[in-house]
């Protein structure tokens, strides 16, 4: 598959490196555009932007910055298969329900809707007021999967990258994307790990303990 991978300013850019790394690992062709917001979020969460921009560009077929809006990509005669904007700012989610195409990320998302390809926003804002859930709802409405960037507690994860692959295997399950990032709910067994009460308080035994 040829995936459009949008990365805006929200918090999470590791999410994005990740589905990056992910996709390219499966077979598929990513083009991503980086906006320059995610590029200062980058120099907090992700080493610096330079190390971030030459990470995600070993992942990619092509990257691009928001402001190349004459990219191939942006037109409707360039139809991707699949488009993902991770992390999704409720900005940009509010740009792209009111058709405001200023920015590379907004005009591809917007050829995926009118093309009727799935679209998919990770989105990871917290707390969501009225304004916030209202542009979420509205884009649920066009057809935009909402893919809130949240832990699976049931799947027992031990580390950072337990939780992002949790986010990214939620993001590639909507595009019918096959992986084993996190374990599937099979009902009710005996856990393989610790659970999170455990691995925060320690086991039962540790009620006893002076």
């Amino acid at each position: 598959m040829k995936l459009f991978l949008g990365v805006t300013g929200a918090s999470g850019c590791v999410i994005a490196l990740r589905l990056g790394e992910v996709l390219k690992g499966l077979g598929h062709e990513v083009y991503a555009v980086v906006s320059d917001e995610a590029l200062t979020v980058a120099d907090y969460e992700c080493v610096n932007r330079s190390w971030f921009s030459e990470k995600l560009k070993s992942f990619s077929s092509a990257i691009y910055r928001e402001s190349d809006i004459d990219a191939d990509i942006g037109s409707s005669s360039n139809v991707l298969d699949g488009y993902l904007i991770a992390p999704a700012t409720i900005k940009t989610m509010a740009m792209i329900v009111s058709g405001i195409a200023e920015s590379l990320i907004i005009r591809a998302a917007l050829v995926g809707l009118r093309m009727r390809k799935p679209v998919v926003a990770v989105v990871r804002e917290s707390p969501l007021g009225v304004v916030e859930l209202s542009v979420l709802l509205k884009a649920a409405r066009l057809g935009i999967y909402i893919v809130p960037a949240v832990i699976g507690f049931y799947t027992y994860p031990q580390s950072i990258r337990d939780v992002v692959d949790f986010i990214v295997g939620k993001a590639l399950d909507v595009l019918s994307i096959r992986h084993d990032l996190y374990k599937r709910w099979r009902g009710s067994r005996p856990p393989l790990y610790p659970d999170p009460c455990e691995v925060l308080y320690g086991s039962a035994n540790s009620l006893n303990s002076p």
